[in-house]
């Protein structure tokens, strides 16, 4: 029986990665593409972005189909707007439509999902799921309780990356290096001494934090923690510039003691040990994020390459780290999840494997202005070779899966969408603020950005959509029903008009009225009643701009690429097809139901036999003929004496 294997990568840009396997640089990538077919144009969802096009190639549903319209969703009986007033789109209760393993699992297929956003808590009854609930393993954009957080906050299990130093960096915890006293290990006072609590942002549950004992050692450029100064051997040892082995604590937390594994990196020590920073990663557990529970154990004790961690852009922002250290982090996320999906995919029974790595997204949202426009010609070099590092890195992860899944496994590598970078001299657009100098929208407090609703007739919600502020529907809305459409027409008109001030473009590349949204697979009551999307050299990396847009290093089209039986081989897909198509595609070759809901086609230009229900039903007919021939002989025989 065919298995089929979903690889999936967030916000990668095709060109780069077609550039890297001409050169020979992503070979695992290369020989899938040489033995199967590679969608040049592959379209994605509007608006491009995570949550609603995951959940698309994992129902092959449009997202007003399966009810994930946006990144955030609207608080339920609440006004609509900016991501603060709603919450993440990242609970598989909001999700509507079937996602292909529930379907399969009524045939008796089983799958394993990891690291796949919009599908916690699990709905599968038989399969293995590995988080869901964000875009990293440990971090959770909903509660512990799968209950809703607004904005762009997380919570991570067991706690978050921290900063340790005597440096005015933001957000850091301040430590005061002294000379040292009472150290079993140091009783000449030879090395300075500070004291770090870790284990205390961002935390999934009520966890106790951990003071650590840091023993730094100016001279030999090395800091090592302690949980007593008394105790022989240390919780973790780095040197300048390198990362520790990866070290391992206990936390008390309100549901019992949890393991957390985490590294850690002396990031500066001046010889006179004035001056330290000290970067801990996330603190990784991953008890109560799996299913069933027992997997987190499992993998606990058995997957020891690599970390479960947020490699997240925000360390960087914050300079707690260099892009180097960045990438580093990167990689250790990618080697845990090859390491974990080879091992589930070795030990467990399986039909259907899903997976989702997002590096490429954070490192775009940090680095692709820079990346594509800087005015220095060395950190442009610089981050080009820190985006190839970061692209053989989920090359490796994607060589380890083809490991464990066999021939016998059609395997996808895709995407949601991918990046661009934004026209220099761009000014950032607010929507608010264009109604706003319409007479649109009037502000309370335009600092703070507070609406005056009293005198609002139209505002802007999440990434790309647009509500009339009608009396019928809000109880501060100022617009009569009568009015609707009329208004409308006034916020179109406005939009169509607006030109950025410094490149003089328009940069709205479609406007539409929600019932024409539908275009779009866009359609129901989260959807606002204007519609919009930008072109791709519009400010920002993703999200507002259009599914095709292209735009100097970067393109928005998703990736896909398949390969394995009844695939072509070596071809280039010229076609248009769409990362919908994918989840009919899968079902088609491996003979699995379609998800109820599904709404996208097969690829046929993909395929081998591309008749191949024809071809499969005219072999049973045969069969049925011959077997029915000789039953009718075997009934005609007759004997004589």
């Amino acid at each position: 029986m065919t298995k089929i294997a979903v690889i999936g990568f967030d916000a990668p840009l095709t060109k780069t990665i077609w550039r890297l396997i001409e050169s020979g640089d992503l070979p695992n990538l290369k020989r899938l593409v040489e033995n199967g077919v590679w969608a040049e144009n592959c379209m994605v969802p509007h608006p491009t972005i995570t949550p609603p096009n995951w959940t698309t190639l994992a129902t092959g549903a449009y997202p007003g189909t399966h009810g994930i319209t946006c990144f955030h969703l609207p608080m339920k009986g609440r006004r609509p707007g900016h991501p603060k007033v709603c919450y993440q789109a990242f609970t598989s209760k909001d999700v509507k439509a079937e996602y292909i393993w529930e379907a399969a699992e009524k045939v008796g297929k089983r799958a394993i999902v990891i690291n796949y956003p919009t599908t916690w808590p699990p709905r599968m009854k038989n399969g293995i799921q590995v988080a869901g609930y964000g875009l990293h393993i440990t971090s959770w954009r909903i509660t512990r309780e799968g209950g809703p957080l607004p904005a762009w906050r997380w919570l991570i299990n067991v706690a978050d990356h921290q900063c340790a130093t005597t440096e005015d960096l933001p957000l850091t915890d301040r430590i005061e290096p002294k000379p040292c006293r009472g150290w079993k290990n140091y009783p000449d006072g030879s090395v300075l001494e500070a004291v770090v609590e870790v284990g205390k942002y961002n935390t999934l549950d009520k966890v106790e934090p951990i003071k650590l004992y840091l023993a730094i050692d100016p001279e030999e450029k090395k800091v090592a923690g302690y949980l007593s100064k008394t105790d022989d051997k240390p919780v973790f040892t780095t040197t300048l510039g390198k990362w520790s082995e990866t070290a391992e604590l206990v936390f008390k937390t309100d549901r019992g003691p949890k393991r957390a594994f985490f590294k850690v990196k002396l990031m500066k020590l001046s010889d006179d040990g004035k001056h330290v920073t000290i970067y801990f990663s996330t603190f990784c557990s991953l008890r109560g994020g799996t299913y069933p529970p027992e997997i987190a154990d499992e993998l606990e004790e058995n997957v020891k390459k690599g970390l479960p961690l947020r490699a997240m852009e925000d360390a960087v922002a914050l300079g707690w780290v260099d892009y180097e250290t960045y990438i580093e982090m990167i990689e250790f996320e990618n080697d845990w999840l090859g390491e974990a999906a080879y091992y589930l995919l070795t030990t467990k029974e399986w039909d259907i494997f899903y997976m989702h790595a997002h590096a490429p997204d954070h490192f775009y949202h940090l680095a692709i202005n820079k990346l594509d426009h800087d005015p220095d010609p060395n950190l442009r070099k610089k981050l080009a070779e820190l985006e190839k590092r970061m692209y053989i890195s989920l090359d490796k992860m994607v060589g380890r899966i083809l490991e464990a899944v066999g021939e016998d496994t059609v395997v996808a590598v895709s995407s949601d969408h991918g990046a661009v970078p934004t026209e220099p001299g761009s000014k950032w657009i607010s929507i608010n603020d264009i109604l706003e100098q319409a007479g649109l929208l009037k502000y309370k407090n335009k600092e703070n950005r507070i609406v005056d609703w009293s005198q609002t007739k139209a505002f802007e919600d999440r990434s790309c959509y647009i509500w009339i502020n009608l009396k019928s529907r809000f109880p501060d809305g100022i617009v009569d029903d009568k009015d609707y459409e009329k208004v409308r027409w006034e916020v179109i008109n406005v939009l169509h008009s607006y030109r950025d001030p410094n490149t003089g473009k328009c940069p709205f590349a479609f406007i539409l009225r929600r019932e024409e949204a539908i275009m779009l697979g866009l359609r129901g009551e989260t959807i606002g009643d204007i519609v919009f999307g930008f072109y791709p050299e519009a400010p920002g990396e993703h999200g507002r701009q259009i599914t095709s847009g292209e735009y100097s290093i970067g393109s928005m089209k998703g990736l896909l690429i398949l390969s394995g039986p009844g695939i072509k081989k070596g071809v280039i897909l010229k076609r248009q097809v769409n990362i919908v198509d994918v989840v009919p595609t899968l079902c088609y070759v491996a003979g699995l139901p379609v998800p109820k809901d599904c709404e996208g086609a097969i690829i046929y230009q993909a395929l081998e036999d591309k008749d191949l229900h024809l071809t499969k039903l005219k072999k049973l007919e045969e069969k049925y003929r011959k077997l029915e021939e000789t039953i009718r002989v075997m009934r005609s025989l007759t004997h004589a004496y």
